[in-house]
């Protein structure tokens, strides 16, 4: 029987998570769902992670990382700030259609997780690390197209972050992309608007 590398075991016990989360809520997503969904022993996740909180962790982890290469993908040929703007932000929105499991996953992992105190510090993770993907995309801005601010450049980053948000919890329930598109353009003028100087 051939032997399963840890780095296996846990993208497929990731995987399997993101199905379960997704699918049936994250208060249903058990480790004994998990790795029957993943085809693995109970033991098998035990193995891989420290706890269920590290595991929610990681697969937060994993799927911000996803969506940032997907959106640094969308802006590489950006000729301006307002393309960069506007990529970033449709970049965001097609990959959240391509893979709307991880985006329900995100919202369900956050809503279930400022349930009780002792879950709260889940939340924070999920948006300490989303917001740091975005900070590093507004940096980005700074230094490729030397874009300054009205306003200091982490107001910025967290005011995507809040548009973002709303656009994905909007979507998940109506699934209307065109109107998600239209709410991104309008917020990607308001971003212009927030510039100290005109920029192409």
């Amino acid at each position: 029987m051939r032997r399963i590398a840890v780095q296996e075991r846990r993208a497929t016990l990731l995987a399997a998570a993101l199905r379960v989360i997704a699918r049936d809520g994250i208060g249903r997503a058990s480790t004994r769902a998990i790795t029957a969904e993943a085809g693995m022993p109970t033991a098998s996740f035990h193995y891989v992670f420290d706890s269920y909180d590290d595991m929610v962790e990681q697969l937060v982890a994993s799927i911000l990382a996803t969506q940032t290469t997907a959106v640094a993908e969308a802006v590489v040929e950006a000729a301006g700030l307002r393309e960069y703007v506007v990529g970033a932000l449709l970049g965001w929105l097609d990959r959240a259609e391509a893979d709307a499991e991880a985006e329900l996953a995100l919202l369900d992992i956050v809503a279930w997780s400022r349930s009780a105190p002792a879950l709260r510090h889940l939340a924070v993770a999920v948006y300490e690390q989303y917001a740091a993907a975005i900070a590093s995309f507004v940096e980005a801005a700074e230094a490729r197209f030397g874009a300054r601010w009205r306003i200091p450049s982490c107001d910025v980053a967290r005011f995507v972050l809040v548009l973002t948000d709303g656009v994905a919890a909007r979507w998940s329930v109506d699934r209307d992309i065109p109107a998600a598109r239209r709410a991104l353009a309008v917020g990607a003028q308001a971003l212009m608007a927030l510039t100290a100087e005109v920029v192409a």
